[in-house]
């Protein structure tokens, strides 16, 4: 119980600094992914994010009252470079309406996760976001037809808590903590900036591949132009409340 209330009752100096240099370092490895270094630790890094976006298809489809039928983070770079998939949700929607929700819901949730990790830091709850992770980590173990991925990463926390409980050692969960908040918010920020670059080059590309802004398109019939300037709005907008919430 004392663990438990430690954790819940630890505050977070943010270092800002450290959030950039990590969302940096994240949009380097990513641009340079298709090195044989650079593959896996790709992989490593954006699995918060991956996870992130394809929960946001899941819970925007459960809003507009669909049905979700699956959830994979693609963890094997040859599988990446066959199918140019980092990850995705199988869901099934009840309409048009609820189909556009849910294809919309993935480039709003790593802002909205971004934007809601730095209110709790600053308002001195890190541990309600972290908390809140696990609870997406938790139904994405439950949903998703590939388990050995999560599976794999439950027994490294597991095994990671054993240990620290073992030791007694209050000072190294407060520094896990502290780490955890900085990672996850640097890799989101990196996949804000890197996703709305990202979204720049597929909206005005002259060969036309298929994504979610190009769904949309032929599912309402308004230009693909229209949903990438959204997606970027809402990125922007996130970043801009970021920095107010900073100064």
């Amino acid at each position: 119980m004392d663990y438990l209330q430690q954790f819940l009752t630890t505050t977070v100096i943010l270092n800002i600094y450290l959030v950039i240099i990590i969302a940096i370092f994240y949009i380097i490895i990513h641009q340079n992914r298709h090195c044989s270094f650079s593959q896996y630790l790709d992989i490593y890094l954006n699995y918060i994010p991956v996870l992130t976006h394809e929960m946001g298809h899941i819970l925007f489809n459960k809003l507009s009252g669909g049905h979700a039928k699956d959830l994979v983070i693609v963890v094997r770079p040859s599988e990446r470079k066959e199918t140019l998939q980092q990850g995705y949700a199988i869901t099934q929607s009840k309409s048009v309406t609820g189909q556009c929700i849910t294809t919309l819901g993935g480039y709003v949730m790593p802002p909205i996760m971004l934007m809601i990790g730095f209110w709790t830091i600053h308002f001195n709850y890190p541990s309600l976001f972290l908390i809140l992770y696990s609870l997406i980590f938790v139904y994405y173990l439950n949903l998703t037809s590939r388990k050995l991925s999560p599976i794999i990463v439950l027994i490294i926390l597991i095994s990671l808590l054993y240990f620290l409980l073992q030791d007694n050692n209050q000072f190294m969960i407060f520094y896990i903590v502290v780490l955890l908040c900085h990672l996850i918010l640097g890799v989101l920020l990196g996949e804000v900036l890197q996703s709305s670059w990202t979204i720049i080059l597929l909206t005005f590309q002259r060969v036309k591949t298929h994504w979610d802004g190009n769904t949309l398109a032929e599912l309402t019939h308004l230009p693909t132009l229209f949903y990438s300037l959204f997606w970027i709005m809402i990125n922007g907008f996130s970043l801009y409340l970021i920095y107010k919430f900073m100064i």
